[in-house]
């Protein structure tokens, strides 16, 4: 008989999502095979590596690159031809030029393992999940960016004629979207703890401001899709990135470290759920 369905979904997070890659390592010397991926905004990015195959030294690879050359770059040109109406604040352009370096034109339906990416459209204010069963012949690289176009801080993206933004805005840990497609959901939270109080009564910049404003939304959303779920069994990975700057990032050793430490000590749960299932548990080294 077949084994159960395993979906691994990748929550938002900005450059915290680099943890994500640790998760993977954790699951990978587990011998956890997911058959479905899901992510929204980062966890979009690293869901649809992983689902096109994409190895993780090559992941590990582009998080070291991305330190020295940050996603985050202020789009002075527009600002200054179109100030307060520009679109966002910074550009399009290197999460566009990583994405299509990372899967080209791969549609759903090439990709290796079934992918679920979750985000936005603007003008009905409705979640999307993009896969394969829907929209089969849709790039992949254009849904993990509009995925990660978080309002003002990056241009909305256009896929299939509907303006898309931050899948994290409605559906930040990507579960309404993979839920129907697996029997047990192993899902990984960055922002799972409440933002730390500051001795401070101002905030630096606009970007701050709109990553906080932002995600004291997604927390509250999460924790309320957490405590409201009725879906499978669901297995809950949190790494400890409380000291990560979502938008410059932080050392991304450190930060694949947490969030392999935070996949092994869940891990230690794995056997109860699948049991329940008939799942085979993971290794013990």
């Amino acid at each position: 008989m077949p084994g159960p369905r395993i979906a691994l979904a990748l929550g938002s997070g900005g450059m915290k999502g680099i943890a994500h890659v640790g998760v993977l390592r954790a699951l990978e010397e587990a011998e956890i095979r997911p058959t479905v991926y899901a992510g929204s905004s980062a966890g979009a990015l690293i869901a649809a590596a992983a689902a096109h195959g994409i190895a993780l030294a090559e992941m590990e690879s582009i998080a070291h690159r991305l330190r020295r050359r940050s996603l985050f770059q202020i789009d002075f040109l527009s600002l200054i031809r179109h100030g307060l109406r520009a679109q966002a604040l910074y550009r399009a352009t290197p999460l566009r030029e990583l994405c299509a370096e990372l899967f080209g034109r791969t549609t759903f339906r090439e990709i290796k393992t079934p992918l679920v990416v979750s985000s936005v459209d603007v003008e009905t204010a409705v979640p999307l999940w993009w896969s394969a069963a829907s929209w089969p012949d849709v790039p992949v690289a254009d849904t993990v960016y509009a995925s990660c176009a978080m309002p003002g801080l990056l241009p909305p993206g256009r896929v299939c004629g509907r303006i898309c933004v931050d899948g994290g805005v409605l559906d930040p840990l990507a579960l309404r979207g993979v839920a129907p497609l697996a029997d047990l959901v192993i899902a990984v939270v960055l922002d799972g703890a409440a933002p730390p109080a500051r001795n401070t009564t101002t905030v630096s910049t606009a970007a701050t401001l709109l990553w906080h404003t932002q995600r004291m939304v997604t927390h509250d959303l999460g924790r309320h899709t957490l405590a409201r779920w009725d879906g499978p069994p669901l297995l809950l990975i949190q790494p400890e990135l409380r000291d990560v700057h979502p938008l410059r990032g932080g050392d991304p050793r450190k930060v694949i470290d947490a969030g392999y430490r935070a996949a092994r000590n869940a891990l230690a749960r794995w056997e109860r759920l699948a049991s329940q299932l008939g799942a085979s548990t993971p290794s013990s080294d």
